[in-house]
């Protein structure tokens, strides 16, 4: 029994050394196979003849692999990648902070195709950040497992099973949520723990994408031996996309809370089901492309490398951005937002004269209600919510852009006072820190 050592190049998670293992095994001759992702290479062993290194790569290279005898040298080529992904995080933040969600109101009784728009502006701002990054994190190994046949649509197939998962689970909880109401939703608190958990097992594939060496100690799945003899013929390897998709209801953006909020409002099994099918829908769209640009750029062997790299740095970025969109670090840090009570009082008071009160009541998944309001120009104004559960994540504070611009924190059993004269008529938004709606004020003369 002979042993040989080869450098492999483009391993870029604790998958990859399944795969390897598995094809190098596949080969007459080599008895023994254990790849290293820290260490970058693969030591086997073998009978006979030793295994030649042209056919090892040969055999390897559509898988986006790279055999050698000798260390590779690292491209100093980083600037191009740090440009692109800084151009892409650009136009996701100008598309998130465009003011999108301003262009609709939905309500429980909304059409269907509204809640399709709604679901179709989650999935290019929010959504895009916590679930696109999650794809863009398990393209790599979605390749691996389907990527071996030159058809396009075999390479597709694990993120059509990952969105099929979604359009499951995400209707059947509207369902649920219409018949039950309130008694089945999911604690915010737990929602936030499994973000914090995934967030952070995104951060370290991002940065063993990205190349990071010491990260590649860290092993994010299941043991070698396992996946082996659970997932050793393609037919089993079908269920991992579709599980993953079915599972992000645990992980609610601000949209998708707010059509969740909406289908309990529906009250009915059939309406929940609707609600949640046709905002799943339209989150669709935009993930699908996310994710069949990312199964082209990773097929092709000479943008792999980079878009791993760049994928890397958009994974942290997304994911760094969910967690304050879902916690609002920054709302927090700025002193422009919060400097003081919540309760913001002017000489406006309750018994001043021609003052307009409005007044609403925050309650969890029923967010505010009434959440539609009419004032008139020019007539100070009086808005109080009062605030009667805890809220978490990015929903946990309230602003009404262009009528009170300082977003407050939703407290437990206080009264949030927003007073200010309305001087332009319109339709303006009631909404979260982050531009998620949740009512309407129209200004009339």
């Amino acid at each position: 029994m002979a042993k040989k050592t080869f450098y492999v190049k483009g391993m870029r998670c604790a998958s990859c050394e399944v795969l390897i293992e598995k094809e190098l095994l596949s080969i007459p001759g080599i008895v023994f196979a254990d790849a290293s992702l820290p260490q970058g290479l693969v030591n086997i062993e073998y009978e006979k003849e030793r295994p030649d290194l042209k056919e090892l790569n040969a055999k390897f290279k559509p898988l986006g692999y790279s055999f050698s005898e000798e260390a590779f040298k690292e491209k100093n080529d980083g600037w191009k990648t740090l440009l692109i992904a800084l151009s892409s995080i650009t136009v996701f933040l100008v598309i998130s902070q465009s003011g999108l969600s301003s262009l609709i109101n939905v309500s429980s009784e909304s059409s269907l195709a509204a809640f399709f728009v709604f679901g179709l502006i989650a999935g290019i701002s929010s959504c895009a950040a916590l679930i696109g990054g999650l794809i863009l994190s398990l393209s790599k190994k979605w390749l691996e497992d389907f990527g071996k046949s030159d058809n396009f649509t075999e390479k597709a197939k694990p993120h059509l099973l990952f969105n099929f998962g979604r359009l499951i689970s995400l209707p059947l909880l509207g369902s649920t949520l219409g018949l039950f109401g309130e008694k089945i939703k999911m604690s915010p608190a737990i929602a936030l723990i499994m973000i914090l958990i995934v967030s952070g097992a995104m951060i370290v594939l991002a940065l063993q994408m990205i190349g990071v060496k010491s990260f590649r100690r860290i092993r994010i799945a299941l043991p070698k031996s396992f996946s082996k003899r659970l997932f050793r013929n393609q037919k089993s390897r079908l269920f991992e996309p579709f599980v993953a998709g079915f599972l992000t209801f645990l992980l609610p953006c601000g949209f998708t809370a707010v059509a969740e909020g909406f289908a309990i409002l529906s009250g009915s099994l059939l309406k929940g089901f609707l609600i949640m099918l046709f905002f799943t829908l339209g989150t669709t769209v935009p993930l699908l492309f996310i994710g069949f640009s990312s199964a082209k750029l990773l097929s092709k062997e000479h943008l792999s490398e980079r878009f791993l790299k760049i994928a890397g740095v958009l994974i942290l970025f997304f994911t760094v951005y969910n967690i304050d969109f879902q916690f609002g670090i920054s709302r927090f840090l700025s002193e422009k937002w919060f400097s003081g009570d919540n309760v913001f009082n002017e000489p406006i008071g309750p018994g001043a004269a021609n003052v307009q009160i409005i007044k609403t009541v925050y309650e969890g998944a029923r967010d505010i209600q009434p959440n539609s309001f009419e004032i008139k120009a020019g007539q100070p104004v009086r808005f109080e919510v009062e605030v009667r559960t805890a809220s978490y994540g990015c929903m946990s504070t309230i602003v009404v852009p262009g009528l009170w611009n300082r977003p407050l924190a939703l407290k437990k059993d206080q009264t949030l006072v927003m007073e200010f004269i309305p001087q332009k008529p319109g339709v303006y938004q009631i909404a979260c820190a982050m531009g998620v709606p949740r009512g309407t004020i129209k200004v009339v003369k």
